[in-house]
């Protein structure tokens, strides 16, 4: 029985965004201000591509350098997630082992009100190549060789003064208007791949704030290697810039 319980609660924790997320509102750092970008604007275009293709830990193996310090990843259901609950998360997620998927970018652009901020759109495609298997819970994947179509969907990155990333967020998904029929059903990031990998019921369980809240607390009462992923860092974690 609680083998049973657990298995149908423990993809509760690996949303990362969902169409109709939580409403939030947070104010990037430094937005609006009479600050000057550190960097040009070619080079915040430069590090957005090669962030989002290489460096964060969905199309390529997370590397934790590129973050800042002080970095916070806020989704429409998860987070905000501080550098270590994030590099970990993505790790453990382990989408970039289990899948071959390129991100797709287009539509790069400087934001001109917020300091040293890039925004653009992806809309991932490509196949799962290996078991997808999660720590910390029961969830085992066997490949799937269906293509993998995603929706359009929004990102935000904004880099600190030396170009590293300080501030990560991502939209709901764009479920109209894609040029071709995605296989995620009505999500897109990790919650569409577990869709299209024929687990829904993980995706559709994800809007349970209050099983995110147990689940994370459940966690942190866990060894390193058997908790699950978090969908949240303790407020106390996270960096004083971040009032979300």
């Amino acid at each position: 029985m609680i083998k049973s319980m657990f298995f149908q609660l423990a993809p509760l924790l690996v949303a990362v965004t969902i169409n109709g997320a939580e409403a939030f509102s947070i104010v990037a750092p430094d937005a609006k201000t009479n600050l000057k970008n550190s960097l040009s604007d070619q080079k915040i275009l430069e590090l957005a591509k090669d962030y989002v293709t290489n460096k964060n830990g969905f199309y390529a193996p997370i590397d934790a350098n590129a973050h800042a310090d002080d970095f916070v990843f806020r989704g429409g259901v998860v987070g905000p997630l501080n550098k270590q609950d994030y590099c970990t998360t993505m790790k453990k997620l382990g989408i970039a082992n289990a899948f071959d998927l390129s991100p797709n970018p287009f539509g790069f652009c400087v934001d001109p009100d917020t300091f040293n901020t890039a925004r653009f759109y992806v809309r991932y495609t490509g196949e799962q190549v290996k078991t997808w298997e999660i720590p910390g819970t029961p969830i085992s994947i066997p490949p799937n060789s269906a293509p993998v179509v995603g929706p359009t969907e929004s990102f935000c990155i904004q880099f600190d003064e030396v170009g590293k990333v300080k501030f990560l967020t991502i939209s709901a998904p764009m479920l109209v208007g894609n040029p071709n029929p995605h296989t995620t059903g009505n999500y897109g990031a990790v919650l569409g791949l577990f869709v299209h990998a024929g687990l829904p019921m993980a995706a559709e369980s994800a809007m349970n704030s209050n099983v995110r809240t147990i689940t994370n607390a459940v966690a942190d009462l866990l060894p390193t290697e058997a908790r699950p992923p978090k969908s949240a860092s303790k407020p106390e974690d996270l960096p004083s810039w971040y009032q979300g």
